[in-house]
Parts: C-alpha cells; structure tokens; sequence
C-alpha cells in the first residue's frame, strides 16, 4: 500500500503540471497515471460524462461508451451515483465486459467512484487491474481516490475548456481561483487522513480478537434473517409483516454492527461505524422503537412513542451512533421497569438551537443519587446485585456517553429510588432544507372522542397529546367511558379494544364516523374482524395513523411501471420514506392492469412513475389506455412523471396537461405523447427532485 505522503508528493507534482497542459489527452494521461499510484492499481480510465455517453481522451484514441443498455456496472454507478469496488469482476452481478471492459483485458477487480460537482454527474473514475497482476482493492484505496476528487473535476472542467464545450472565459476564471484553493484544501484532508490512519494501526491486534467472536455472533443472525424471509412470504396479513419486518430490523441491526467490524479489520482500518447519512427523521426513530414492541407487550408495559410533528422530515446524523444509544437507553429502561409501569420515548425538535431533545422516561427501580454518576463508567451498575437480578454487563451506559459525547450532547440522568428514571441529552443536527414531516392541521372540523377504561388512561392522554401536536384544537378532543355519553357531534370516534361490542360498530355505522380501533394484545384483532376501521396497536407509533385519521386523508399510493431494475429498485429506495404504498410492475402492460384493477376497486394510485420505452407498452400507449378507462367509469386524478436522460427537448409549462409522471430514457424524444405527463424527471435520478415531485402533489 503507498504511503499517504508519497500520494502526496505526487498530486502536487500533478497540479503542476496539469497547469501547464494544453491538450485533453495529456490532462487524461496525467489523472490517469495519478490514479493508478494512488491505489496500485494496473490501469486507470477517467470517464466524462454527456449526452448519455461515456468518453475517455486517451493521446492513444478516444472511446466512447454508451449507457442506453442498463444493465452494466458503470450504467448502475451512473444511476446510483454510489461509489464501489468488486474485487472479483467475473462473479459480480451485472457486470457487461463489452461496456465495463472495452479495452478487452483479462479485468479482474474494479474499484468505481462518480464524480458529482453541484449534485450533477459529470464523470466516472475507475481503476482496475487485469488476473496477471491483480490488486485487491479497500476502503483505503478509495480514500486515497476521494482525496483526489476535488482536483480531477477541476480537471475535467479544464478539458472542456480546451474541447471548447464551455465557452464563457469567466467560467474558465473561477475554475482557475476554484483550483488554486482545492489544493490547499486537498492537502489537509491528506495529511487528516494520515493521522487518522496512525491511530487506527495501534487497534489492530484488539480487532483480530474481536472479529473471531463477531463472526460467531454473525452466523445466528444471519440465520434468524433467513427465517423471517420465509415467514415473511408466506404471511398474507399486513400487521403480521410489520411485526416481522421489526424482528428482521433487529436482526439486520445485528448483522450491520458486526459487518461493520469485520469489515474495519480486513481493511487494516480503525473500527468506524460513524458516518453521517441522510434519513428520514420519524421512520429513522419509529424503526428502532418500534423493535421493543414484543418485549413490551409480555411485560405489560405501557409504552409510548412520540416524534415532534415539527422536526425537519430529512436530517443528516452518524445514524449508527444515535441507533445504539437509543437502543441502549431503551433496552434499559424494559429492564429495570416492573410490569404495568410505564415507559415513553420522545424525540423534540429545538427550532432556536436547532437541536434534537431525546429521552427515555420510565416508573421503573430508580437510581439511588450516590450512584448516578459512577453508572456511567464501563463494567458499573447501579447496585452490586444489579447483574444477578436483571443481568447485563454495565457497559451500554458507558457506550452510550461516549456515543452522545461524539454526536455533540451530554448523557444526563433524572432519577428518584423506587420511582423511575428519566435518560436524556441534546444533540445538534444538520439538514438540507426544514421541510416538516407534516404539514400541521390548520384547520380541522374533526370532534373526536376516546371510548376508554381506566386501564388505557396513559394510552389516551399519549393519544389527546399527539393529536395536539397535529394541529388538531385540544377542544375538539374528548375522553369517556360510557357509549351514552358520546356527544351528537362527533365526527371521529377512537376505541380501546376492551371497549368493542355490537353497539359500537352499529353506532359507527348509523352516524357515518371515521373509526379507529386501538389493539391492546398483539394479534388479537384481525382487519376483516373491524371492517372500515384504521387499526393501530398501542405498543406502535401512531402518528402517521393518527395524522390520516384526524384528516380524513390516505397515504397516497404509488406505482412504478419501468423494465430497467436498477432503475426501480433505486426509485423505490428513494421514496420508501415517504410512507408511500408502493407497487411495481416490469411493463406498460403490467402497468396498466394494475392501474385498472386500482380504479376499478375505488383505490387508484395517486402517483406513476413509467418509463417511455417499455415492452409491450409504451409510457404514452398505457397512459392513452388508461385515459379511455377512466372515461369508462369515472374521473380519479392520479400523477405521472416522465423520467429521461435529458430534459432539454421538452418544455416543462407543457408537462402539466394531465395528472401522470412518466419515465423516458430518451434525451431527444420529439413524441409528442410526452406532453401528456405532468412530470419530467431525469437520470440520473435526483432524490430531491423525485421527493418533491411527491410531496408537491
């Protein structure tokens, strides 16, 4: 492996003589050359993108690479704009020697890194080496390549310069001023990197131990995986499939952290399961939550999950962090909290500070006051019998300061000796934009009451509270025991399980109202058995729930019609945390039986996104079909988007005649069936301009 100070040496040798170039293929030849010190590798190609081409200015030739077939390695970095490395080219799923090899070597390992300048794809940076002289790429050599990142687009935008494709000598200008700082800046992320590394080789020898034990904590897990697939394919009932869907997040959990570590000490790195990420605030927090579910339940423990309605819907956080502290504080609290005690997880955003408040609160044992402090240190509980009775090893508190300590907070404790606990911190937080998850009830003509026992009080003040939150006025929120007293005016009526009895469902029916149904045992109700009613257990997150509940409103549904999987798997994975019911079909055809089959059970999809050029179908061919059904039956407005590689040749003020999203590939499609969709969107896919496509609907 080449030291990072002779990486070095060699970007500035580069920077200068890059200064100095006066062709393409010499630029090329020099950022090749660079790559290929910089991970050892045999060869290197530097790809520049345009017009759904690939090219490469070698003084030896151009090449050019098409990305119209969607089924290569570099089409799926072009789409994902991931970075990768396949160690083992032959073996790799949707790898295409005539588009990932075109110089025709014996390629053996690849390692792929897109080059995005303002969210756009203008490169791909590959290298590779041939079976003669394989390299077996890591972590460490795609640091080494994301070091360089800055100073190979700045590069590019020279070669455009020189290839006369930008024109505007000012834009030339400010590349030149863009370059001189890049170095400087390069330079010191080179040398950070270094000094990270230093530290991380001091670690090695405790991380081989660990790794044997992982390994054997990996296996089982990855065997609980297997058999929750099954279970999964063979349910048919929506409850059951969340509830196993928050077994296999446990289990995935598992897999994620010790993967994390084998994977640290096969790369000779430090153990680092840091890295900031983009998620979606109320999923983020409802997963790990909602994992407890079961536990909870056999304990009868009243268990509340509350997201500020006003968190931003998108924050960038080390996620992997956060997931083992909350998991932790939680764990604990099950622990130490008796049955038919209470325990509430809360998540509250600080609009001024913009800081997140979290805590776990529970009625549990307590800490007595002289211990409070020492709980925190690694191996130490709150009493000396503490590990006989309620087991553990006193070192998920310790974990969990030092995890809040490098998130930006501090670990702090509320608690009173045979009264409960009370763990909670601050942490700053970063995001995009302040979208809210939801847009808050301004307005509502919703009265809703709670038909409850005395045994659901804590799940109905829980309930009142998010509701609150909501927008909804806390006037038009009620709670009663007796169905006599449910007044005239009720709109929405909210019922415990132990509370159901014919005159209930007689009373929904007689006085048309919206009808939510609390499960208080997991499982003990059935959808078939509540007709017209939203069922919710109360061992769940129910803001979503009761959001739509109060007003009167379904998530919407949405359809993917396009043959490319790369492309829908990607589309999905972009939405999955909108909270969309989301539906795939592989042709125009397919498409439009299931749009058909939706309208004509009163439950269109509200959105499309469809490729133009599919089998059998069209985009435009299903969406005329589709048209013809509706007038068949009856007008129920549901979205497209078109998806393209360029948007130049349609005019988007066109784009909004009809409600459809349509996805083409075409960069100069002149069909004027595409001005049938109210959407363009283009490839590779933007997940902001795909979300807000969404939401905006």
């Amino acid at each position: 492996m080449v030291s990072i100070e002779l990486i070095k040496e060699q970007l500035i040798m580069a920077i200068e003589e890059i200064k100095v170039a006066n062709s393409s293929s010499h630029i090329n030849d020099i950022l090749e050359s660079l790559t290929i010190y910089a991970t050892g590798a045999e060869y290197a190609s530097v790809w520049i993108y345009g017009s759904s081409v690939l090219k490469r200015e070698r003084s030896t030739g151009v090449k050019k690479v098409s990305l119209d077939k969607h089924d290569s390695l570099l089409y799926k970095c072009f789409i994902t704009k991931e970075a990768s490395i396949d160690n083992y080219l032959a073996s790799t799923k949707g790898y295409k020697p005539e588009i990932d090899n075109p110089d025709n070597i014996q390629m053996k390992s690849k390692i792929m890194l897109p080059l995005i300048s303002n969210d756009k794809l203008i490169g791909i940076l590959t290298a590779y080496s041939s079976i003669k002289k394989f390299k077996k790429f890591t972590k460490y050599d795609l640091e080494n390549l994301k070091v360089l990142v800055p100073f190979i687009i700045d590069s590019i935008f020279k070669i455009r310069i020189i290839n006369g494709e930008i024109e505007d000598r000012r834009v030339a200008s400010k590349n030149e001023t863009m370059h001189a700082r890049r170095k400087t800046d390069m330079i010191k992320e080179i040398d950070t990197l270094e000094k990270q590394r230093e530290n991380g080789r001091n670690h090695e020898e405790t991380l081989e131990y660990l790794s044997n034990i992982v390994h054997d904590i990996r296996t089982p897990a990855s065997g609980l995986i297997g058999f929750l697939d099954i279970l999964e394919e063979e349910i048919k009932d929506e409850r059951l499939k969340s509830y196993v869907g928050y077994a296999k997040n446990s289990a995935s959990l598992i897999n994620t952290l010790t993967t994390s570590i084998l994977n640290s000490v096969a790369s000779e790195q430090n153990i680092d399961i840091g890295k900031v990420t983009q998620v979606n605030t109320v999923k983020f927090f409802t997963d790990i939550s909602e994992v407890f579910s079961a536990n909870l339940y056999k304990k009868r423990i009243n268990y509340t999950i509350c997201v500020d309605p006003n968190i931003p819907k998108d924050i960038l956080i080390d996620s992997m962090k956060l997931k083992r502290v909350i998991i932790n504080l939680i764990g604990n609290a099950i622990k130490f909290t008796p049955e038919n005690r209470t325990i509430a997880f809360s998540v509250r955003y600080k609009i001024k500070s913009k800081k997140l408040n979290i805590f776990v609160k529970d009625t549990g044992i307590g800490i007595a006051q002289d211990r409070q402090e020492a709980i925190f240190q690694s191996f130490e509980q709150a009493e000396e019998t503490t590990q006989d009775e309620f087991g553990g090893t006193g070192l998920g508190l310790s974990i969990s300061a030092a995890y809040v300590k490098e998130l930006g907070g501090k670990l702090l404790l509320d608690s009173v000796l045979n009264e409960g606990s009370t763990f909670y911190f601050d942490m700053p937080i970063e995001f995009k934009d302040e979208t809210l998850r939801f847009e808050l009830i301004q307005k509502s003509n919703a009265n809703i009451v709670i038909l409850l026992d005395n045994k659901n009080k804590f799940i109905a003040k829980h309930i009142a509270q998010c509701l609150v939150k909501l927008g909804v006025p806390q006037n038009s929120i009620q709670a009663t025991s007796n169905i006599e007293k449910i007044p005239s005016s009720t709109t929405h009526l909210i019922v415990f399980e132990s509370k159901l009895d014919k005159s209930i469902f007689n009373k929904v029916k007689n006085d048309n109202l919206e009808f939510m149904v609390i499960e208080e045992n997991f499982l003990s109700l059935k959808s078939e058995d509540i007709e017209n009613a939203k069922l919710v257990s109360q061992y769940s997150y129910m803001g979503d729930d009761l959001y739509s509940f109060a007003l009167m409103k379904r998530m919407p549904k949405v359809l993917i019609v396009e043959d490319d999987e790369i492309s829908s798997i990607l589309l999905k994975t972009m939405i999955k945390d909108e909270y969309c019911s989301v539906a795939i079909a592989r042709n125009g055809q397919e498409g439009l039986d299931m749009l058909s089959k939706a309208l004509k059970d009163n439950e269109p999809y509200n959105i499309v996104y469809a490729d133009q050029n599919m089998p059998i179908l069209t985009g435009s061919e299903m969406l005329n079909s589709y048209d013809k059904y509706k007038e068949e039956l009856f007008n129920k407005p549901t979205s497209m988007v078109c998806i393209s590689e360029e948007i130049d040749s349609v005019d988007k003020k066109d784009l909004y005649s009809h409600p459809f999203v349509t996805v083409s590939i075409s960069g100069n499609e002149k069909d004027r069936n595409l001005y049938d969709f109210d959407y363009q969107a283009t490839k590779p896919f933007n997940r902001q301009e795909i979300i807000s496509i969404l939401t905006n609907l």
